[in-house]
């Protein structure tokens, strides 16, 4: 669905996403016309009263006002569910309905700044009281009204769309003439200048995005850099698209359905010998389960269960408040240890005055014999905590790796470009996403400049450390 064109811009939304909008103002302004019309049919208005009077007309005017934005805002619903996702031309009237809608908003704004004066200097001493706690009722929410109107105009609002609009033009108009030799050369020029001129406009707008997002990130080279990346990547994927927020979210709806759909269709054919589908992956004659009665099995099963525990204490304190909701507190006190306390000979790193990162990794590695040998909490883009620790009992050394936590790590993730491997031989075809690649040769690095591996297995020789495997 493309974005609807007005004033000569493209905006955000489409067409077809305003009969929502136009119902919600359709109610509202129903509910306060019936309201004022009941209070100007039943109540006696002393109209010798010169206040009064400004205040009978002040009903008057409004009344009319809202029959008109309602039946402004009616067409708007009827033509907005005319057509379909890509037909859009029986709603071609959209801009007109919309520039009209702009105009009575103009022309709310000024009746409700002329009652606003009148409840300034009329509203401690008018005789008139119900009607005026009524209007004074109604120009505050229809102030609100008005502001979540200009919210939802912000919300929408392309900062590349006058340039888009200016783009499709010219284009438009060099298919027209494309036949005429003359013109192809210069054409094709302006074109390109039309295009880059475009695409620069858009990665400004989601860089702009960005930086407003995660305005609290500072404004380092490292944070500049991921979000002209990120800017480049969305601006790539969503400029050719022209489709709005909405298509995304129905599109998404859409392809679920289908999925369920293919597979109803999958298990329902006898012939492929799918019987049903467990977390997407499809359940089949020859799949096989985890058998717990076998040893095997159950050993392997202990396993992910006890690896578990460190993939979460590399998650540090907040992970453990939230698995020990209501002890978890009174718990990590024991473990604390403050700045000014003599520190132990683990390495930790970037951890806070109190070490509750590593305190709530002690407490959640009391499974046997585990001995941490480096806790690191520092984060950046593309740099993540991990830590290093012996496991005894399994002999193995564990390398634990934390996910995403903080707002540095969603800017790992949305630096989703794709970025060769770090090969040797290189492959150029080899590609990975281009956050946690990076991420993951900082761990690397980290590993060999410490060299961590090598101090772990020779940390403990009596206890044969150096034959021991490695845990990722």
């Amino acid at each position: 669905m493309p974005g609807i064109v007005v004033f000569q811009r493209r905006w955000s939304v489409g067409s077809d996403d305003l009969v929502v909008p136009g119902l919600f103002l359709l109610i509202i302004h129903f509910i306060w016309l019936v309201v004022l019309m009941v209070m100007t049919l039943t109540f006696h208005f002393d109209r010798t009263e010169h206040c009064v009077l400004q205040l009978w007309y002040f009903q008057i005017g409004y009344m009319i006002l809202l029959a008109v934005c309602m039946c402004l805002e009616l067409c708007i619903c009827v033509v907005s569910m005319r057509g379909s996702i890509l037909d859009t031309d029986p709603r071609a009237s959209m801009q007109y309905l919309l520039y009209g809608r702009v105009l009575l908003m103009l022309i709310d704004l000024g009746l409700l700044t002329v009652g606003i004066s009148w409840l300034r200097d009329n509203y401690a001493t008018c005789p008139a009281e119900e009607p005026k706690e009524v209007v004074l009722a109604a120009i505050a929410c229809n102030l609100f009204v008005i502001l979540s109107m200009i919210t939802t105009v912000w919300c929408t609002f392309d900062p590349a769309g006058r340039s888009w609009v200016k783009m499709k033009k010219y284009q438009r108009s060099m298919r027209e003439s494309e036949s005429r030799f003359n013109y192809k050369r210069s054409g094709s020029r302006n074109r390109n200048w039309r295009q880059r001129k475009v695409i620069r406009a858009y990665q400004d707008s989601w860089d702009h995005r960005c930086r407003l997002l995660f305005c609290c990130m500072g404004n380092s080279d490292r944070s500049r850099n991921s979000f002209t990346d990120i800017a480049r990547l969305l601006s790539d994927f969503f400029r050719d698209l022209d489709v709005v927020p909405s298509d995304v979210v129905a599109g998404l709806v859409l392809l679920r359905k289908f999925q369920k759909l293919e597979r109803e269709v999958i298990v329902r054919q006898q012939k492929n010998g799918t019987h049903k589908f467990l977390s997407g992956v499809p359940i089949t004659a020859s799949t096989q389960f985890l058998a717990l009665n076998d040893p095997r099995d159950y050993d392997h099963f202990q396993a992910v269960i006890r690896y578990m525990y460190f993939a979460q204490g590399a998650y540090g304190w907040p992970m453990y408040l939230m698995s020990h909701s209501s002890t978890g507190v009174c718990q990590l006190a024991s473990e604390l240890r403050y700045c000014f306390c003599r520190r132990n000979t683990v390495d930790v790193v970037d951890d806070n005055c109190c070490f509750c990162n590593y305190a709530a990794l002690k407490k959640m590695l009391e499974l046997g014999e585990v001995e941490v040998i480096y806790a690191t909490y520092h984060v950046d883009i593309a740099e993540t905590p991990f830590f290093v620790a012996i496991d005894y009992n399994y002999n193995k050394i564990v390398i634990s790796i934390r996910g995403t936590l903080s707002m540095k790590d969603v800017l790992t993730d949305l630096n989703a470009e794709g970025e060769p491997l770090p090969l040797n031989p290189p492959r150029e075809d080899w590609l990975g996403h281009k956050g946690m690649v990076q991420a993951a040769i900082y761990i690397k690095q980290k590993l060999e400049e410490e060299n961590l591996i090598q101090r772990a297995l020779k940390h403990n020789p009596a206890r044969g450390t150096h034959g021991f495997g490695l845990i990722l």
